[in-house]
């Protein structure tokens, strides 16, 4: 029991340690992964937000000109001295073709410093004379008599349409403010740039005014009533200042947008950036699954290769513990049949010495048949004495240490054949043998046992013929005992190499059944293997293989 703990003790440990390469790995795919998605993110996130900002830009500059045109006007010389002297009609003359020249200024208007209209380009008589000094524009540009950029309106005359106006203060030639000038523009006019602005397949760019009102938006009618988006989180924080981008939800649009904002610096109006988080961060997913699959196909290619460790770590371990048990209960064997052996020659012997003595020595007194009894008793007392030999001489191949050297298998297997006696009525033909590296006694034996049975099964065929040949693939080295005795029926091949396995009766062919065995242990121990071929009364092949190598 204390082994089988420790053992599932070891194998636990083993698992653990296969199990913390992965884990080293997933929390380094984690890591990454998170790391490549903050990064993904911030570069979506950037490019945005960058959008934003050049918008915003762009239509600072866009003020900043008609701040420009506005003053190369208001400072015509001739101009101003009709200003200064009062003479709206014939200085709004001067201006009658900037409309024309300046296709994007739609209208132009000149009111004296108390806020009163006093001419118009186009003009429209209905609007001449009337106060607006309370108007926003007017209070705009009169609070520290500085150019002022206004909010999105309604225009009231006809046809009405959604305008703003850069208003700018004239002064007299002696430097006194003596009124206002304003340039009026359409807004989809001005800003319909924008919805030319890539940000991607539903994405889109607005603008609004310091007021929160929209003065342009790709979705919205450009002649509709303005509308209010000053609730909007992105335009509150854009109004006040701020730039950034926010992500969620969406009152308008609905949920999952990706919204960025952006101030107009010195005017008080901003740019939003908008687009569906889906769209946004596409490219970003696309790559985050690209790369989740990558860390994926790692992960699991490294928990291959650690459960095949774990798995051939396991199966070695076992291969031993099986292989020391094996190797145990084999020396056991050896040990029980070397001593078994060994203690029965001594009461064999006595039964044969004590038969023989009797035979010898009384034989006159016995009848035929105690005689023959005897005889009997003395032929299976030599015959014990052969299986404890071989069983002897098979015991001792697992303990006996191979001393290898080259050899000249055809010289070995000449002598062994020579060694048999076997006369000149068996023909016996040696062919051309590979040389080979092994231990010369145990070698000898094996060309001992195969030439010895060829012998002996073709002992009862007229024209008896023996035959040794073999072959060389690189690889290993084949030699063949073939005969054209007796043969065994292929059916019982598994028996062939069996310790005690006889495919013939003690009567047709005397012999113990272990020669062939000690063949196949022989090569073995040499790296090698052992096969048969046969055939009911056409003879057998016998063959066996040693690795090929270095002579």
């Amino acid at each position: 029991m204390s082994m089988l703990r420790a053992q599932a003790q070891a194998e636990w440990r083993l698992l653990a340690l296969a199990a913390l390469p992965i884990a080293i790995v997933i929390a380094l795919a984690v890591q990454s992964f998170l790391v490549v998605r903050q990064e993904l993110t911030e570069a979506a996130l950037s490019r945005r937000s960058a959008i934003a900002r050049l918008a915003a830009v762009t239509v600072q500059e866009k003020f900043d000109r008609l701040l420009d045109v506005g003053a190369s006007l208001a400072t015509r010389v001739k101009f101003r001295a009709l200003v200064t002297e009062g003479n709206w009609t014939e200085a709004i003359k001067i201006l009658v073709d900037v409309p024309k020249d300046l296709p994007y200024i739609e209208r132009i208007v000149l009111s004296d410093a108390r806020g009163v209209l006093k001419a118009d380009v186009p003009s429209d008589p209905s609007v001449i004379g009337k106060d607006f000094s309370g108007r926003e524009w007017f209070k705009g540009v009169s609070r520290e008599w500085k150019p002022y950029v206004t909010n999105a309106v309604r225009r009231q005359a006809a046809p009405r349409f959604n305008v703003f106006a850069v208003i700018l203060p004239l002064r007299n030639t002696g430097g006194e403010i003596a009124g206002t000038l304003s340039l009026q523009m359409r807004l989809d006019t001005f800003l319909d740039w924008t919805r030319d602005v890539q940000l991607g397949e539903a994405g889109f760019l607005y603008v609004v005014d310091r007021a929160g009102r929209v003065a342009f938006h790709p979705n919205i009618d450009p002649q509709a009533d303005l509308a209010d988006f000053s609730k909007l989180p992105a335009v509150a924080r854009a109004l006040k200042g701020e730039r950034g981008i926010l992500i969620g939800p969406d009152e308008r649009e609905g949920a999952g947008q990706v919204t960025a904002f952006e101030p107009i610096a010195r005017f008080g109006w901003a740019v939003i950036a908008q687009e569906p988080a889906r769209a946004a961060f596409a490219a970003r997913d696309q790559q985050l699954l690209r790369l989740a699959i990558a860390y994926a196909l790692i992960v699991l290619l490294v928990a291959s290769a650690a459960a095949l460790a774990v798995r051939v770590v396991m199966q070695r371990r076992r291969i031993a513990e099986r292989s020391a048990a094996l190797e145990a209960a084999n020396k056991d064997l050896e040990s029980f049949s070397y001593s078994v052996s060994h203690d029965l020659r001594a009461p064999l012997r006595a039964i044969d010495g004590f038969a023989r003595l009797l035979e010898q020595d009384h034989s006159n007194k016995l009848d035929a048949e105690a005689r023959r009894l005897l005889g009997v008793i003395r032929e299976n007392s030599g015959r014990m004495a052969e299986l404890i030999d071989d069983l002897l001489a098979f015991s001792r191949l697992g303990r006996q240490t191979l001393r290898p050297e080259r050899l000249d298998m055809a010289e070995l297997a000449g002598a062994a054949w020579g060694e048999l006696h076997a006369g000149e009525a068996t023909q016996f033909r040696l062919g051309r043998l590979p040389p080979a590296r092994g231990d010369r006694a145990l070698l000898r034996q094996v060309w001992a046992n195969l030439l010895s049975n060829a012998l002996k099964y073709s002992s009862k065929r007229q024209g008896a013929a023996v035959e040794v040949s073999g072959s060389d693939d690189g690889r290993e080295a084949v030699y063949c005992v073939s005969d054209n005795g007796a043969g065994f029926d292929m059916r019982y091949y598994d028996k062939l190499f069996g310790v005690f396995e006889r495919l013939h009766g003690q009567h047709e062919f005397p012999g113990t059944g272990v020669g062939l065995a000690i063949v196949q242990r022989i090569v073995a121990r040499h790296g090698g293997r052992v096969w048969a071929e046969g055939k009911v009364n056409e003879g057998a092949r016998f063959y066996f293989s040693l690795p090929a190598g270095p002579a």
